[in-house]
């Protein structure tokens, strides 16, 4: 089966449209029409509906739309697989928070080099929830993220614990209430944020993404609750402050790994740089090592 009459299809479910589809494939609408054409006749189904409002997909275009996806995602990592650089044995994918990239993920990569050399890195940014469907497919080999999703053949171990404070812009002047964004860091959280703030309002705004919420207090002079490992900086150079008398929360940070990886080795390798650099991150940086006996798996 033709991987790019599978492109094809995607696009064409995806935006409701032949002629949307060409343009983001960069090709003639005859020619996906051709594609879909002979996808149809090799599955001996029709997969699109042409009506008023657009083009739409048959019940068995539904049903074949995962299989498409799982397909030509399999197709990709095949690629990525093959595709390793020339001087290079294997290749080793890691997602995780881009806050974390100066204090985690840098000095992993060097971590790396010095002791596999042989092994050429790729750094990705997903987020969480595909992130493990990702690790799940054999696209990425390990995950950093603060909310784990149980899914069978994922091993999740705590690498540490972040403190989340509540942080102000340096020139809002007025009470952190009055221009504040939620910061949903989950159930848990949410649950000892209500308990703390009982009589608050609930703010308009929320947010689940470091960067968001990082973003927001800085261009709109707000306030939020954000791990200290993101904002030190920022309160060190003055552009915000902390809320001295506010509560400070715990969040973990997970390591995700497939408990059956294919090079057992570079992947022990790897993890072990990464709860070495946790440790020695904890002194000093509001980050304390975690703990491993919190009921999570472990490969240890």
């Amino acid at each position: 089966m033709d991987t790019e009459n599978l492109r094809s299809f995607l696009e064409v479910a995806e935006h409701g449209s032949f002629t949307v589809a060409a343009g983001r494939l960069n090709l003639a609408q005859s020619t996906v029409s051709a594609r879909i054409r002979g996808l149809e006749e090799q599955l001996g189904r029709r997969l699109f509906v042409r009506d008023r409002d657009g083009v739409t997909l048959t019940p068995a275009g539904r049903q074949f739309l995962p299989h498409a996806s799982s397909i030509t995602r399999t197709w990709e990592q095949s690629r990525q697989d093959i595709a390793v650089p020339d001087g290079y044995e294997s290749l080793l994918r890691l997602t995780g928070p881009a806050y974390l990239w100066e204090r985690i993920t840098s000095p992993w990569v060097e971590w790396m080099r010095a002791r596999r050399p042989n092994v050429a890195l790729r750094l990705e940014g997903s987020f969480p929830d595909l992130a493990i469907d990702q690790l799940a497919e054999g696209l990425l080999d390990i995950c950093i993220l603060y909310l784990p999703r149980p899914h069978p053949g994922i091993v999740y171990e705590t690498l540490a614990v972040d403190q989340v404070v509540l942080v102000q812009h340096a020139a809002q002047t007025k009470p952190w209430t009055e221009n504040y964004i939620l910061m949903d860091w989950g159930l848990e959280f949410r649950i000892e944020h209500d308990r703390a703030f009982a009589g608050m309002v609930k703010p308009a705004i929320s947010a689940g993404l470091v960067f968001i919420g990082l973003q927001h207090v800085l261009s709109q002079q707000a306030a939020a609750y954000l791990p200290l490992s993101a904002v030190s900086g920022h309160i060190e150079r003055g552009e915000m402050r902390r809320i001295d008398d506010a509560p400070i929360f715990q969040r973990p940070i997970y390591l995700a790994y497939p408990s059956n990886p294919v090079s057992s080795d570079v992947l022990d390798v790897a993890l072990t740089g990464l709860r070495s650099l946790a440790r020695n991150w904890a002194d000093g940086q509001g980050f304390s090592e975690g703990d491993r006996s919190l009921g999570l798996p472990s490969r240890r």
